[in-house]
C-alpha cells in the first residue's frame, strides 16, 4: 500500500502522485496512455509531468517526435528532499537579514513611543519577551509581584523565560508576596537568580517590572494587560522604589 499522504507532504500534487504511480506501474508510455491510465484532464497531466520533470522524478525520450515518459528510480525521491531542504536553508538564511531589517524598523518604533499597552496573556508574552530581547549577559531584569491572576494561566511560560533569562546570563533581582513562596524559590534555584519576599500589605496589586530603559506594569484579574513605560526619569524612580523595599525585604 503506498503512502499517498506521506507523498503529498513532501510536496507532490495528488495528480503528479497519480502520474508518477502510473509511470512505475506501466513503465516507458506516451502521454495519450497515461491520460487513458488515471483518467484525468489532459492539461493536467501535462502540468504533472512538467513539475516532475523538474523534480527529477521522471525523464522522457523521443521517439518518432513523441515524448515517451519514464518514471525514475523512487530512490529520486531523497535526491529531492535534499534539494527541498537546500532551498528552505537558503530562504532562512535570506530570512535572517529581512527578520533583521524588521527588526530595525520594529525598535526605531518602539524607541520612538512613550508608551504601549498590551492586552491578554498573548500581550503579555510579547512584552515579556521584548525584555529579553534587549537584555544583555550582566544586565539586570527587577521584579515585583504581589499575586499571580486567576488560575495562574502564565505560570509556564514565566517559568520558561526565567530558564531562557538565566542561560542569557540576564540577573533577576525579584521582590515577592511572601505567600509565593514555592514560585520565588523556583526562581531563586536558577543561576543569576535573587529573590526576596515581603508582607503583602507593602504591595499594590500589580507587578511591576524594572529593566533597561523601561518600566513595565501589569494589572491582575480576569483581563489582564501590561502597560510599558519607555522612559529614564520614570525608571530611576522605580529602582528607587525597588531599592527600598529590597532593604526591608527577607531571604
Amino acid at each position: 500500500m503506498i503512502n499517498e499522504s506521506f507523498l503529498e507532504e513532501i510536496g507532490l500534487t495528488k495528480n503528479e502522485i497519480k502520474v508518477y504511480l502510473a509511470l512505475l506501474k506501466i513503465g516507458t508510455t506516451t502521454t495519450s496512455k497515461i491520460i487513458k491510465e488515471i483518467g484525468i484532464n489532459t492539461s493536467k497531466v501535462y502540468e504533472s509531468l512538467e513539475r516532475l520533470l523538474k523534480k527529477g522524478l521522471v525523464s522522457y525520450t523521443l521517439v518518432k517526435n513523441k515524448k515517451q515518459w519514464n518514471a525514475e528510480n523512487p530512490t529520486k525521491i531523497n535526491e529531492f528532499l535534499e534539494e527541498e531542504k537546500n532551498k528552505i536553508n537558503k530562504k532562512k538564511e535570506e530570512a535572517k537579514k529581512v527578520i533583521n531589517d524588521l527588526k530595525d524598523i520594529y525598535e526605531s518604533s518602539f524607541i520612538d513611543s512613550e508608551y504601549k499597552i498590551y492586552e491578554g496573556i498573548k500581550g503579555i508574552k510579547t512584552a515579556r519577551e521584548h525584555a529579553l530581547e534587549i537584555l544583555n549577559k550582566g544586565d539586570t531584569f527587577y521584579l515585583i509581584l504581589s499575586s499571580f491572576f486567576g488560575e495562574n494561566k502564565l505560570e509556564a511560560y514565566f517559568d520558561d523565560f526565567h530558564k531562557r533569562r538565566s542561560k542569557k546570563g540576564i540577573v533577576l533581582k525579584a521582590i515577592l508576596n511572601e505567600k509565593l513562596k514555592e514560585a520565588g524559590e523556583k526562581r531563586a534555584s536558577l543561576k543569576h537568580s535573587e529573590v526576596k519576599f515581603i508582607t503583602s500589605s507593602f504591595l499594590s496589586p500589580t507587578w511591576i517590572e524594572i529593566y533597561s530603559n523601561c518600566v513595565s506594569i501589569g494589572v491582575l484579574g480576569s483581563k489582564p494587560s501590561i502597560f510599558v513605560i519607555k522612559n529614564e526619569e520614570v525608571v530611576t524612580g522605580f529602582l528607587n522604589y525597588f531599592g527600598g523595599l529590597w532593604k526591608i525585604a527577607k531571604r
